[in-house]
């Protein structure tokens, strides 16, 4: 019934949102062409194939896309006068494909000290559209941007929120927040209802990095902050009932992704060694007894910083990486200078796309995912890029 549900919510959203566009009147620009310094970044692995890119044009703060690929939703911040000490945060729905705003509603406005990172998402269905400012997540419905609620965590002075991801099941959303890098809670919340289900208090300092849902809702995966160890660890919990169920011992990487039978986890690039000529793979776990299995490697690449999963694909960030050593100081240094997006379908048994070498603005931690029909890939969710793998 629940995959049901949300087939025909998906079929509603389409046909509403075909309606919104019609209403535009307007026609689709045609993508990036050949010769197009976008468009000639990507390319099918192997193939001579082409694929589609938009590029929205527009600085975010965050971004998602809509289930069905047609939209996207972006948060973004401005000041009403070059020196205010007020930002004003704001929400947009946008057509990718036509370059065109079809709605937009104001979030909040909040001193420059207390401006949070404004995570936007998409329910699974598509039919609510979840953005928060700094304390509080807006519900909307998707269709008219109407606001449906509030969900406003009890959080002690001086928290922000920093993070959502709605389950791939119903109506559910984790809601991650934190107090500088010191103090941090994780909340699931009922967007339908406002109902809080479930909070995860971590001692000082273990605070969340990653957070990866199953595909079919029931477990969630977290990579969190450890002094203990001065790296990463990783928290399961069940979602049937709410519970913190086990903690991996020893070292994990932050970023995460989860399928059925696997989750993934990538380094940043800085985690790569400047004094031996190795390189960074991706982890793997078995996602029944969380037993390690064979790393993920590619010959003579890096994979690092962005993994995601969706619809039976897997897309990491197979970018350059170069390092350096400061011998005065004896520091070494890490850092991606380019991105590449490399999806893997099967479980990571077969390589279908790779692209090839694609320039970036802000050189490290550029962040890319797959859309949920793990078909688009949204690149740099702060100034979005959208690309249609084939």
């Amino acid at each position: 019934m629940k995959a049901l549900h949300l087939r025909i919510g998906t079929v509603l959203v389409s046909g509403i949102v075909l309606a919104l566009l019609a209403a535009t009147g307007q026609e689709a620009p045609p993508a990036t062409k050949p010769g197009d310094a976008g468009h000639d970044a990507v390319r099918a692995f192997g193939q001579g194939s082409e694929t589609n890119h938009w590029d929205l044009g527009v600085i975010t703060t965050d971004a998602d896309l809509a289930p069905d690929d047609r939209l996207i939703a972006v948060t973004s911040e401005f000041q009403t006068t070059p020196h205010a000490i007020q930002i004003v945060e704001s929400l947009e729905v946008w057509d990718f494909r036509q370059h065109n705003k079809i709605a937009s509603s104001k979030l909040a406005t909040y001193a420059r000290t207390e401006r949070g990172t404004n995570p936007v998402r998409f329910t699974a269905d598509g039919l609510l559209l979840a953005a928060a400012d700094s304390t509080k997540v807006h519900v909307f419905e998707t269709a008219s941007l109407r606001a449906m609620r509030l969900i406003e965590p009890p959080l002690l002075h001086g928290f922000r929120i920093s993070a959502l991801e709605p389950s791939p099941m119903g109506h559910v959303s984790i809601i991650v927040t934190r107090r500088e890098r010191r103090t941090c809670m994780l909340f699931a919340y009922d967007l339908d209802t406002g109902d809080l289900l479930f909070d995860w208090k971590p001692p000082d300092w273990v605070c969340p990095i990653s957070i990866a849902w199953k595909p079919d809702g029931t477990q969630i995966a977290v990579t969190a902050t450890d002094p203990s160890i001065k790296a990463d660890r990783l928290h399961i919990f069940s979602t049937n009932p709410w519970a913190h169920v086990r903690t991996l011992k020893g070292e994990i990487p932050g970023p995460i992704a989860f399928s059925n039978d696997h989750l993934y986890a990538v380094e940043g690039a800085a985690s790569k060694s400047a004094l031996f000529k190795s390189h960074l793979d991706m982890t793997v776990f078995d996602a029944q007894g969380w037993k390690r299995q064979k790393a993920i490697s590619l010959p003579h690449r890096d994979i690092h910083d962005s993994v995601s999963f969706e619809n039976g694909r897997l897309l990491a960030d197979s970018g350059t990486v170069e390092t350096d050593i400061d011998w005065l100081d004896a520091v070494r240094y890490a850092f991606a200078t380019s991105a590449q997006i490399t999806i893997w379908e099967g479980e990571a048994r077969t390589i279908i796309f790779t692209s090839t070498s694609l320039p970036t603005k802000r050189p490290s931690g550029i962040r890319m995912r797959l859309s949920r029909t793990g078909r688009m890939v949204l690149f740099n969710p702060q100034n979005p890029q959208v690309f249609q793998i084939p």
